[in-house]
């Protein structure tokens, strides 16, 4: 019973890390530093599909998280910032993205109150 107990346990604090406790070395940026940063680097926007078309941002590739597993491939750079309309899914997808060799450079969330509606 002990040991299905520590089981629980640890699943319950891996499943937690994964999700609220933020990516080392993946820093917040502004809206204005999206844009600035170099050719190289690829702004991947992780909000779903209904979100980011009403809210569309300029030279981003749109792969919303649900999708990320089965087309990470398709972004064209090692070098990456991510849009995410909140910390959990910046957080899952930054660390996903670092375990397939991509180096995130940084993150925005982009959320509700910060859309022009």
């Amino acid at each position: 019973m002990a040991l299905l107990f520590m089981s629980i346990v640890v699943l319950l604090l891996y499943f937690s890390y994964q999700r609220y406790i933020p990516v080392r070395g993946v820093s917040s940026l502004d809206e204005e530093e999206l844009f600035v940063k170099d050719d190289q680097t690829v702004l991947v926007d992780l909000r779903d599909y209904n979100k980011s078309y009403k809210d569309a941002l300029d030279r981003a590739l749109c792969l919303p998280l649900a999708y990320l597993n089965r087309h990470y491939q398709d972004i064209p750079s090692n070098s990456v910032i991510l849009v995410a309309s909140n910390s959990v899914e910046k957080n899952i997808a930054a660390r996903f993205l670092c375990n397939k060799g991509y180096a995130v450079k940084g993150y925005y969330v982009r959320n509700e109150k910060s859309c022009s509606a």
